[in-house]
């Protein structure tokens, strides 16, 4: 009978143990940034730039970057010869000229590319930007840069991005401090 009791008074402490550890867990004050919803998604943007920074000098984003502009073209840069038209070649033939553009600005292709890659670089491309790549004296981009200017802007554009994102963190924080 003795044993039983024992064993009674051992389980009903360990329980009480066991439920004060996780009761002080659940009730400990969280804080500010857990709590607020402003700082989560600030802190999620950070992130995400963060990961782009990282991955920005890569063939591969470059790669990306290039065949976007092909397939659907762009009007930021704002260069003499006027706008780019996409969708002058099938996504999979911009990929391939995606792949000349990239060994152009001396990187190498993620890919293996057919060597066809230069004809319609050349056909499609050449007019604008030269055959040497070079934009025709500053009308069009030059796509032997070690940086596209496009790359250039959006590392730019990020870097400031993520400054002001640190900003409204730190006021963020000072204004969690402050109460």
């Amino acid at each position: 009978m003795y044993k039983f009791l024992y064993l009674l008074i051992l389980i009903v402490l360990l329980y009480g143990i066991w439920n004060g550890i996780h009761k002080n867990i659940a009730l400990r004050p969280k804080t500010h940034t857990e709590n607020c919803q402003v700082c989560q998604i600030v802190s999620a943007q950070e992130e995400n730039i963060q990961e782009e920074l990282a991955r920005i000098d890569t063939p591969e984003y470059i790669l990306h970057y290039i065949v976007d502009i092909i397939d659907h073209g762009s009007d930021t840069l704002g260069f003499k010869g006027g706008v780019m038209e996409g969708g002058y070649v099938s996504h999979e033939d911009a990929r391939k000229i995606a792949c000349y553009v990239l060994e152009m600005s001396g990187r190498k292709c993620p890919h293996p590319y057919p060597k066809d890659a230069a004809m319609f670089y050349t056909s499609v491309c050449g007019g604008c930007h030269g055959n040497d790549g070079k934009g025709l004296g500053g009308n069009y981009p030059d796509l032997t840069r070690k940086k596209l200017l496009g790359i250039e802007r959006r590392e730019a554009f990020l870097k400031t991005m993520l400054e002001k994102l640190r900003i409204k963190r730190e006021e963020k924080n000072s204004a969690h401090i402050d109460r």
